[in-house]
């Protein structure tokens, strides 16, 4: 009988650290995602890259971090219309292309700029916002840009919205496909994007 109970107790311990190992290795995803996305924007921001070269980073280092499915879907709520999936699809690109233009362009127009991580707080949705300083932009009271990231369908942290001083990215793009929509309708708006 004590032999039964040390077996089940061993049995039990193994269990439990088993899970708790597997809970700190999810734990570390959140982390990781974002020591990686401040790491490519820091690089994004201080290297000098001839155009094609800031292009292809932009393309395979950056635009990963973000979750545009998700972000076109919240855009696409205000819309109360539903897309097929070949509309979907170009609205997702359209979208895409449109917020890394707008990035470099962004990005282009300041000599050094640099992200200070701020903080870290978890939301109630269970994503996680993390608030970064933007360095080299002189205005009064400083720039402040919020990445909040969440887990998409693959149970990866990918950013899926972009707050830059109390103004969402997905905000803006639901207030200009409404407009867009309203005086072009819904397939209009998907060329003028």
């Amino acid at each position: 009988m004590r032999r039964l109970n040390v077996i089940l107790l061993a049995l039990m311990m193994f269990t439990s650290l088993s899970a708790f190992a597997e809970r700190v290795t999810q734990d570390n995803g959140p982390v990781q995602a974002i020591q990686t996305a401040i790491v490519k924007l820091n690089q994004l921001t201080t290297m000098v890259y001839s155009p094609k070269m800031l292009n292809f980073f932009v393309e395979k280092e950056i635009a990963p971090l973000f979750d545009f499915n998700h972000i076109a879907s919240e855009v696409l709520l205000v819309t109360n219309n539903r897309l097929g999936e070949e509309e979907t699809k170009f609205f997702v690109n359209r979208l895409k292309n449109n917020m890394m233009s707008t990035l470099l362009a962004r990005l282009s127009q300041v000599n050094s700029t640099s992200f200070q991580f701020i903080s870290a707080r978890p939301m109630m949705d269970s994503s996680i916002a993390v608030q970064l300083k933007v360095n080299g932009y002189i205005s009064f009271g400083g720039i402040y840009l919020d990445l909040l990231f969440h887990q998409n369908e693959d149970k990866q942290w990918q950013v899926f919205d972009i707050v830059l001083n109390n103004d969402s990215l997905i905000n803006y793009y639901q207030k200009m496909v409404l407009i867009k929509v309203r005086r072009y309708g819904i397939y209009g708006m998907l060329g003028r994007l």
